[in-house]
């Protein structure tokens, strides 16, 4: 596969991904194994040497193109993870400031910020109440709390402590599991 052709599959589907580098897994593993470029062994020693390195989760993207292209195949899937990103923040960078005072686009972004939050509050109850929780779920449940917090005005050591109570209330005490 040539470098350009695996720039161009990283940048679709970072394009088309929400939610961080492991959206992509999917459609790596469908474009790289299934059409035999890689072996399903090198494709899961590049997603573990990805996860091994600081940063990004979306850094396997780099260990799975070396893989692939040898560095070039790095420098190409870890460039393809950057540029979509790179060219929405350039492109919101040229909005007018003004227009986030307007009417129409001030209740567009109340509207997202209320989805997120209510995202934010449904994944949160899922992953206590199914006990689907691993060492992630606790900073997550602070980043979300803070994030309510600061939505909502309210300091986060109150939504902490009242997330604490709830959690008490709903599950009983036993701690063990954390």
């Amino acid at each position: 596969m040539s470098v350009w052709r695996l720039f161009m599959i990283v940048l679709g589907l970072s394009a088309v991904s929400f939610g961080g580098g492991s959206t992509l897994l999917a459609g790596l593993e469908r474009e790289l194994v299934q059409t035999h470029v890689i072996t399903p062994a090198q494709f899961m020693a590049g997603m573990a040497l990805g996860q091994t390195t600081p940063g990004p989760l979306a850094a396997f993207t780099a260990s799975i193109g070396s893989y692939v292209a040898g560095l070039a195949g790095a420098l190409a899937a870890a460039a393809a993870m950057v540029v979509v990103s790179l060219a929405v923040v350039m492109l919101i960078r040229r909005v007018p400031s003004a227009w986030f005072q307007l009417p129409p686009v001030r209740s567009s972004l109340s509207a997202v910020s209320a989805y997120i939050v209510a995202i934010l509050f449904f994944l949160g109850y899922k992953s206590m109440t199914t006990g689907n929780h691993d060492q992630w779920s606790i900073p997550a449940v602070i980043v979300g709390l803070m994030i309510v917090g600061r939505q909502l005005k309210i300091p986060t050591a109150y939504l902490m402590l009242g997330s604490v109570a709830l959690g008490m209330l709903t599950q009983g005490t036993h701690l063990a599991g954390w």
